[in-house]
């Protein structure tokens, strides 16, 4: 029998002085916001059919208006910051790619992409607005009057962000529906967006659902749950009955 023979061990390269620190630090800095941006979700119990406040707003072009001015059409509001170096690029990449399937913006709904950074301001969203080939009317980057106006608003929606530095924030990743009399009616979660769950939500918000739809959308799971409660019960009793 012939002894096994080890092929050579060969030496793996090492990186260049200095090179493996730099990869490393390039990853992190790569990474780690994606891994930062998750945040805590809203309480959907709290704030589902609560009116928004009637927000003072700013657009890209420097024009005033109010929130409620839209009243009559659905709103997306996209809660965003414009220098974020990650998921908010994805949520305004992934609008761009999903609005022209649902409707038009301006015409079926509005869409605001609002910065809830206090510190940013119109040189800011006009370079996010450019940045995604915003129409400026239907699909506008705003941000709010003052401070105090941002956070009434940002609790209304039950958003929380902390700072991780002057850079980096750590939030949430959403869309809310609002209905055409400014209610909150729906949320729409990642950074990713299906055009079919934009339209649902828009339907919610436009109060379209049928009866059936609405039973399936918050009844189903429970009564599929208590079937099968009864019929573990049921199993139960015939095995103590033997």
């Amino acid at each position: 029998m012939k002894p096994l023979i080890r092929p050579p061990h060969r030496a793996i390269p090492s990186l260049p002085a200095g090179l493996g620190r730099w990869l490393w630090a390039l990853a992190l800095g790569t990474l780690m916001p994606l891994v930062w941006a998750q945040g805590i979700p809203p309480d959907e119990s709290r704030t589902l059919g609560t009116v928004v406040p009637n927000t003072p707003l700013i657009d890209a072009q420097g024009r005033k208006f109010h929130l409620h001015d839209l009243k009559g059409k659905p709103v997306i509001l996209s809660p965003i910051y414009a220098r974020c170096p990650s998921a908010c690029v994805a949520i305004g990449n992934s609008l761009q790619k999903a609005l022209p399937q649902v409707g038009v913006p301006g015409r079926d709904f509005w869409v605001l992409s609002l910065t809830f950074d206090p510190k940013e301001g119109l040189s800011h969203i006009q370079a996010y607005q450019n940045r995604h080939r915003m129409d400026g009317y239907g699909w506008r980057a705003v941000y709010a009057e003052n401070s105090k106006a941002l956070f009434d608003l940002l609790d209304a929606i039950d958003f929380r962000f902390t700072y991780i530095s002057e850079a980096i924030k750590d939030h949430p990743n959403f869309l809310v529906v609002l209905s055409p009399e400014m209610e909150i009616r729906a949320y729409v979660y990642g950074t990713e967006y299906d055009p079919a769950a934009i339209r649902k939500a828009l339907r919610i918000a436009r109060g379209e659902l049928t009866l059936w739809e609405r039973w399936r959308e918050y009844w189903l799971a429970p009564t599929l749950l208590l079937m099968a409660l009864a019929l573990g019960g049921v199993w139960l009793y015939w095995q103590f009955r033997r």
